[in-house]
């Protein structure tokens, strides 16, 4: 840029010197020919290069003209370049003034960095006393871990003997294991066949509770001697004791069968002997199934007792007879009592 510029202030010398040379040279060609104005008459050829000399002038004065044109383009080019770099230097202040900024908070930065250095060293020297004191510390420490050493080696041992005991335990505990193996596949079976079992029982429990019920237990009476005269005498134990299933007649001494099934009957009488015979039977359907006898002397309370089982169906009906000529005797303590029940149904 300083090189144009130089440049160009050496073409406006060159310009301004040439034209002030060619304003002398006119101005004396112009004394010179009003001069010869004077002698132009007589001298046409004087006036002829003249003529010549101006038109020369005139070129030089029109190159002069085309130079100074060229000057101020490149006048104008280095205005241009002159804004240019008047812009780019408005940005280099703005940069300088940044920089400085930037330099502001970097010495700040560095006096905080000095404050921070003088509170580290404190720090550090902190730091080393402490370290004196921990390596005091280790010291100490070494002699604990050389006797801490002595008894790692005494676990060792002792950890080595527990291995041992603990690697029979496990052989223990995986025998037992094999063991309880085979509980639980016999608990297993044992539940399958509690669980059938109990299957069973509630079956059982539901045909039990579905079951007809049927039993009776009944006291011949409560007025002492009980006589047959000179024929049978149907016994009727009038006093009841029991009756479920409502299938003994108090009134006639008759039980009928409710349900065909599988019955038992008992019977228990007594009479005072002295030198007598005690007799009883059992009927069904009018059947004789039983008939007892019992003789003594000695006039004590004497018991005949006995019983059966029996298949009845529905309406068979079983009863008790007194023989012709016997007798029995009864009290409100049921001293001959006549019981039955349902075994199971059919």
């Amino acid at each position: 840029m300083r090189a144009a510029i130089s440049l160009l202030v050496l073409l406006f010398s060159m310009c301004g010197a040439q034209t002030r040379s060619t304003q002398t040279e006119v101005q004396t060609e112009s004394q010179s020919t009003g001069a010869a104005a004077a002698a132009a008459a007589a001298e046409v050829s004087t006036q002829l290069d003249v003529s010549a000399e101006l038109k020369e002038l005139r070129d030089r004065v029109q190159k002069q003209e085309i130079m100074v044109v060229e000057l101020r383009v490149a006048l104008r080019y280095i205005q241009d370049e002159l804004k240019i770099m008047e812009g780019e230097n408005s940005d280099v202040k703005e940069r300088v003034v940044v920089s400085e900024t930037r330099l502001a908070v970097s010495e700040a930065e560095v006096m905080n960095l000095r404050k921070e250095t003088a509170a580290q060293s404190a720090d550090l020297r902190s730091v080393a006393e402490r370290l004196a004191a921990t390596e005091t510390d280790m010291e100490q420490v070494k002699k604990d871990t050389a006797a801490q050493h002595t008894d790692l080696t005494t676990m060792k041992t002792e950890v080595m003997n527990l291995t041992k005991e603990n690697e029979a335990i496990v052989t223990k505990v995986d025998d037992l294991k094999l063991e309880n193996s085979a509980q639980e596949a016999e608990l297993t079976a044992v539940k399958t066949r509690l669980a059938a079992t109990e299957t069973e029982v509630d079956n059982l429990e539901t045909e039990i509770k579905a079951a007809p019920k049927v039993a009776f237990s009944a006291g011949l009476t409560d007025l002492g001697y009980v006589e047959s005269g000179n024929t049978d005498l149907n016994l009727v134990f009038s006093r009841i004791i029991t009756n479920v299933g409502q299938a003994y007649s108090s009134r006639s001494g008759f039980f009928t069968a409710p349900v065909r099934g599988v019955y038992y009957f008992r019977f228990t009488v007594m009479d005072v002997l002295g030198s007598r015979y005690m007799q009883i039977r059992m009927f069904k359907n009018g059947q004789q199934l039983m008939w007892l006898s019992e003789h003594d002397t000695d006039g004590y309370n004497s018991y005949l007792s006995g019983g059966l089982t029996l298949q009845l169906e529905v309406g068979d009906a079983v009863n008790m007879v007194l023989p012709a000529g016997y007798r029995l005797y009864d009290n409100v303590n049921n001293h001959s009592i006549f019981s039955g029940f349902l075994v199971f149904p059919l």
